[in-house]
């Protein structure tokens, strides 16, 4: 019978195990691929064989091996999905994977495209969940004298103050130090820090208030009223303090306002009406008719060009704005011009009642605007009291000299 050489091999080694000796049958029968000698002393197979001959079952040792991190998570990802680094190659990967897909209408995408779009995608998730951390990490902001409670009603953190005066205004804060620091100040204990804290807060809550009044026609008023009295209080400097209220400051209303534009403008009408006036007294019935007939002499050419520019000055009375047709009647009607035939048919005494009508019209107009100065008509002369005041005066209107003449400023042009 034949005999192979493996066959050989094998009764050598079972004769050393016979004999308690330990053997690597790798090393006896060799092996399809190079085996490490680290492994081979790690991992080793021990084979006893008994003196009755029977072999035992092979039995495999345990490697020392290292534990290692048992976390799902471990390695080429974060450590849970709310971690940055996840959510950031999850989404790189979930793009990379849409890139394998069909493209249907378009050229399917290169690889630099692909790892492009993934790059992209993989960073602005890393940075929105950074972001989100970031913001539930901020720490929380309370405001004095709040509290911050959860929903379910547990107080985290209460900020309120015990001070009487509630709020963050410098008036309620000045109240406080004035109340927490008098006794101190009485008996002389306060340091130099809360000597100069209590002097600021009495020095602001010493001075007058100026308070702001909306009257009725839309004016507001500025109104001093005394500062507050704190007598009870230690001073450190005692002042006097002014008492009752006195205006200090006036904005005007809307109307007002309207009413110191057009205030020039009514001062011009009413210096035209009072030269306007004059002429007409001393015009003679023949400078009407030389006027009409084209022959004007020359108190017939004042007459006309006054008439003109009080026209001009009855449209800004009467706010007409931009003239049109129907306005020019309207005019001619309010002041019928005295070198025409229906001005000779008024005559003198008719246009002057006309001129009355304009001038009272005028003067009401200055008195609903607030105007309570004498205006300068030959019924409310200004009065002179001094040279200066003539030679100060406006052009065109009455003053009473103090001889208690009423004289018409003019301008002499020659």
């Amino acid at each position: 019978m034949a005999v192979r050489p493996i066959d050989l091999l094998f009764m050598n080694d079972i004769n050393k195990a016979r004999s308690g000796m330990s053997f690597s049958p790798r090393a006896t029968y060799g092996s399809t691929a190079p085996v490490a000698n680290d492994q081979i002393t790690n991992n080793p197979v021990r084979i006893t064989v008994n003196p009755s001959g029977v072999l035992p079952k092979p039995q495999l040792v345990q490697p020392n091996v290292v534990p290692q991190n048992t976390n799902a998570f471990s390695g080429l990802l974060g450590n849970n999905f709310t971690d940055p680094k996840t959510m950031g190659l999850l989404g790189a990967s979930a793009e990379l994977l849409k890139a394998g897909g069909y493209s249907v209408g378009k050229p399917a995408p290169t690889m630099g495209e692909a790892l492009g779009n993934a790059m992209t995608t993989g960073m602005a998730n890393y940075l929105a969940v950074q972001q989100a951390q970031n913001k539930l990490n901020a720490p929380i902001s309370v405001g004095k004298d709040t509290m911050l409670i959860t929903r379910d009603g547990k107080v985290l953190m209460d900020n309120r103050s015990n001070e009487p005066f509630k709020g963050s205004g410098m008036t309620n804060q000045a109240f406080n130090t004035i109340l927490s620091l008098n006794d101190k100040m009485k008996n002389g204990t306060a340091t130099v820090a809360e000597q100069q804290k209590f002097n600021l807060a009495r020095g602001y809550l010493s001075k007058p208030i100026i308070e702001t009044i909306n009257m009725a026609d839309g004016t507001q008023k500025q109104v001093q009223r005394p500062a507050q009295d704190l007598s009870m209080f230690f001073d450190p400097n005692p002042e006097n303090q002014s008492s009752g209220s006195k205006v200090v400051g006036q904005k005007p209303s809307a109307k007002q306002l309207k009413f110191q534009e057009e205030k020039p403008k009514l001062f011009t009408m009413l210096g035209n009406l009072n030269k306007y006036k004059q002429l007409l007294a001393k015009a003679e019935g023949i400078d009407q008719v030389l006027g009409t007939i084209g022959l004007p002499s020359p108190e017939a050419t004042r007459l006309s060009t006054l008439a003109e520019a009080l026209r001009l000055n009855i449209k800004d009375l009467e706010g007409l704005g931009a003239l049109v047709g129907g306005d020019f009647q309207i005019l001619a009607n309010r002041l019928t011009s005295p070198t025409t035939s229906a001005g000779i048919r008024m005559g003198t005494e008719g246009l002057l009642i006309q001129v009355e009508q304009l001038e009272n019209q005028l003067l009401d107009k200055l008195a609903s605007g607030g105007f309570e100065d004498a205006t300068g008509a030959f019924s409310d002369p200004i009065l002179v009291n001094e040279p200066k005041d003539w030679e100060q005066g406006r052009f065109g209107l009455y003053y009473k000299l103090p001889n208690g003449d009423i004289a018409l400023k003019e301008r002499k042009l020659r």
